[in-house]
């Protein structure tokens, strides 16, 4: 008997923020079953027109571990995962895109390395002193190769002990997550996020995995340079929000 199948994980919910990603769920939740047995799936859909929440209702019909959040909105990552994270109930809270670029199996690694540490990160680079020359990726798309970028550029002005601060592939205990407010409208919440918890003294962990390409319908991170590099004016604007806070004194009490 395997590993995974002689443990259960009631104390582990794992959200899914969804757009358009009918054709990937009944797969990626069907895995994050077997790798996680007994644990909870919250699918925040925004607003998809692509029949997601149809796709999401079928599964529930035969599995009361998944909860299906319709927002009826402006389509916003931060938000949706900000909801899930409200919803869950669980000692331990997962998040990952529901495209298969995050492998379902790494869930497990996550989870018993947050156990000691209270917050684990799967990452794309084997360490943050990789060099840039490291960090480019062979082979892949523009958006790859601007995410090394990225999180080079962000890795020498912050200099946190991660090296992956665009990951959005987390475990994390849950009570260092309720009554914090994630900033932000897409993947710059994690850079925030990553400096919060580490500013309230989290022992953040990583766990190197390899992304393999999506399986089904479009990127939301767009393909073009444009595009690409408007996202990435956010985050970098988002990286100096941070310095300056940091770097203003506290009113006196």
């Amino acid at each position: 008997m395997s590993e995974t199948s002689e443990r259960t994980f009631s104390d582990l919910t794992v959200i899914l923020p969804t757009l358009n990603e009918a054709g990937n769920l009944e797969l990626l939740i069907s895995e994050i079953g077997r790798v996680t047995p007994g644990s909870r799936v919250i699918v925040v859909d925004d607003n998809s027109e692509d029949g997601t929440p149809d796709v999401v209702r079928k599964i529930i019909a035969t599995n009361s571990s998944v909860l299906l959040i319709e927002r009826h909105v402006k389509p916003c990552l931060t938000d949706s995962i900000q909801i899930g994270i409200r919803a869950a109930t669980t000692d331990y809270i997962a998040w990952l895109d529901a495209d298969h670029s995050h492998p379902p199996e790494v869930l497990l690694k996550l989870y018993d390395t947050a156990q000691d540490s209270g917050c684990c990160i799967a990452t794309r680079y084997a360490k943050a002193e990789d060099s840039f020359a490291d960090r480019l990726p062979k082979g892949e798309v523009l958006a790859a190769g601007l995410s090394a970028v990225l999180n080079f550029s962000v890795n020498r002005v912050l200099r946190l002990k991660i090296s992956d601060y665009t990951s959005g592939f987390i475990v994390c205990r849950r009570a260092l997550l309720v009554g914090h407010e994630l900033r932000g409208d897409y993947g710059e919440y994690f850079i925030e996020l990553m400096y919060y918890l580490t500013r309230k003294g989290v022992d953040l962990r990583e766990v190197y995995y390899e992304s393999p390409p999506r399986v089904s319908g479009e990127s939301k991170t767009g393909s073009s340079l444009i595009p690409l590099m408007r996202r990435g004016v956010k985050y970098l604007w988002l990286v100096s929000r941070l310095i300056l806070d940091s770097s203003t004194p506290s009113s006196p009490r």
